[in-house]
């Protein structure tokens, strides 16, 4: 659980703790083991000395992270191999370090870290192990980067709250753990979009960058405004009707497909905002036909 005690100085607006415990490192792979407090925040990697700060790395520096085993006091023992550019990446270094619970250093390092990368393959081979609701968060996350836990619970109709972080605590991540070394899915309390520069407040992120953006990709798309309805023909392949799912929002429908093998997602903007209930879809000759139904403003004022 992260805290930020007023005892330790030196902690920006919005910097959560972590981890803290005693360690050792070493900057030199000749050089002997410096006894230190080890400090890991959200943003950085710190290592002091009562008040005097030996070594702080910030973790959008850091460019590598491996277990190895060097020769500790009186034996071999793991360590992190932490590998991390200077300020400016002018430069760069690799730290050596050690304390209790390393696993999980090492993962907390990772999940906040931006040098981990995911991609399109380890997004899929984790979906095909989930059950639905579990899917369906995990590439909501992978197509959004984050949201909000009420957000999640609407996309699946979850009973409450609860019962998504089920889901992500007790399924996605431990089969993400499993398959990958290492969690998927982190909430952060405070964060920046890298895309944007927005601080985003208490949501479920995708850790890590991803190595491929979700992207649409060029396809035959038309819309028709038919009256009382709204006419779709899209181009699709290698998907069936059971392989889709729309979701709603006013005038804007997402359909998207996450059959493995075959991403799609393609965001529809409507001339009509329309209902997410009376729909009719079909695909012939790899195309997708929907019949949407316009939501009549004038009834829902009354």
């Amino acid at each position: 659980m992260t805290h930020n005690p007023k005892n330790i100085p030196g902690l920006h607006s919005g910097e959560q703790i972590l981890l803290e415990a005693q360690g050792s490192y070493k900057h030199n792979i000749r050089s002997g083991w410096k006894v230190v407090r080890c400090l890991l925040t959200n943003r950085r990697l710190r290592m002091y000395q009562r008040a005097a700060i030996r070594l702080e790395i910030s973790l959008d520096q850091i460019k590598g992270l491996a277990v190895e085993r060097l020769h500790y006091v009186l034996r071999q023992k793991e360590c992190l191999a932490i590998s991390y550019n200077s300020q400016g990446g002018e430069k760069s270094g690799k730290i050596w370090f050690i304390a209790d619970d390393l696993e999980t250093w090492r993962k907390e390092i990772i999940a906040h870290s931006a040098f981990f990368t995911i991609d399109l393959q380890a997004i899929e081979t984790i979906s095909a192990q989930l059950d639905s609701d579990s899917q369906n968060i995990l590439w909501h996350l992978w197509e959004r980067r984050y949201t909000k836990i009420d957000q999640l619970a609407e996309l699946v109709d979850a009973p409450s709250h609860m019962h998504v972080l089920l889901k992500i605590r007790e399924i996605i991540n431990p089969i993400a753990e499993k398959l990958m070394g290492c969690p998927v899915l982190i909430f952060e309390r405070s964060k920046a979009d890298p895309e944007t520069g927005e601080t985003i407040l208490f949501s479920w992120w995708l850790m890590g960058q991803p190595d491929e953006p979700a992207r649409t990709e060029e396809r035959l798309l038309d819309i028709f405004d038919e009256g009382s309805h709204i006419q779709v023909i899209m181009e699709v392949k290698g998907v069936e009707t059971g392989d889709l799912k729309l979701d709603f929002e006013k005038d804007r429908v997402t359909v998207r497909s996450h059959k493995i093998g075959v991403s799609l997602m393609e965001i529809l903007d409507l001339p009509h905002e329309v209902s997410p209930k009376g729909y009719d879809m079909r695909i012939r000759n790899n195309f997708l036909e929907i019949k949407l139904s316009k939501v009549d403003r004038s009834m829902t004022t009354k």
